[in-house]
């Protein structure tokens, strides 16, 4: 391990670099703390402490940098396949899952059962703008809950302003939650019933499909922090949203999803 020298100096156990270095290794590969421990020659209480303390840190200071784009930055970085079709977007949303530990609480237990997952899930609504940067995470909410509640309740709404649109999966039926905030919402077209779609409704799903799929790329960014992507264990519950929301600000550090 590099820097240790200069670590005793000041009584730790690993240099402020290591310390962070170990901390990435848990977020990326997904190590648990034994492992990291016999790695970096520490206790696994030490292993604990530290990432705690530095998910902490690390999500106060990126809560520092505001993530939800202005209008004028929005048009600024608006990307030609939305600018020509979709230029009001504002945002493109998707909400996604992220397995847990099965709770020890029954209550928990049931609130936090996703059908559609068959686990025991949190789920979180994730934005983006045209260009393909985070621009909004949710509070984790229990994974029950439905995209129409989740955009309800995850505080969304408040930062939309009229004349802006949400592009979202045909899931999110929410237009009565936008017109009163005269936001427009741009979602695939319905089939109902033996209704056949006609040319104009399959090119409209071909259009947003094609820009949509941004979104489900950023979460697919979150999503290879190896620590979120599989079971979150119980001993990461009291820190598990700010593990997802260190790891959503980090993808904002690669580049571009949009050219």
């Amino acid at each position: 391990v590099l820097f240790r020298s200069s670590a005793w100096m000041w009584g730790r156990k690993l240099t402020l670099e290591n310390e962070f270095f170990l901390v990435m290794v848990r977020l990326r590969l997904g190590l648990d703390v034994e492992d990291l421990a016999d790695r970096f020659d520490i206790s696994s209480s030490t292993v604990s402490r530290l990432f705690t303390s530095w998910i902490n840190l690390m999500y106060c200071k990126f809560a520092e940098l505001p993530m939800w784009m202005s209008r004028k930055k929005i048009d600024k970085l608006m990307p030609l396949c939305f600018k020509k079709w979709y230029p009001s977007t504002r945002t493109v949303i998707d909400g996604t899952e992220f397995f847990i530990e099965r709770p020890s609480n029954l209550g928990r237990q049931t609130a936090t059962w996703s059908n559609y997952k068959n686990h025991n899930t949190m789920k979180a609504l994730i934005c983006i703008s045209p260009d393909g940067t985070v621009t909004f995470v949710s509070s984790l909410f229990e994974g029950a809950i439905s995209d129409c509640e989740l955009v309800e309740q995850c505080g969304l709404l408040s930062m939309l302003e009229p004349g802006d649109s949400v592009m979202a999966d045909k899931g999110f039926d929410i237009q009565h939650l936008l017109a009163p905030i005269r936001v427009r919402l741009n979602i695939p077209p319905f089939r109902r019933g033996e209704q056949v779609f006609t040319p104009d409704a399959v090119m409209k799903t071909k259009k947003i499909a094609a820009v949509r799929i941004h979104v489900e790329r950023a979460i697919n960014r979150i999503k290879e922090f190896s620590l979120v992507s599989g079971v979150i264990p119980n001993s990461l519950w009291d820190i598990a949203e700010q593990t997802i929301h260190v790891c959503a600000y980090l993808t904002n550090f690669q580049p571009a999803l949009v050219g």
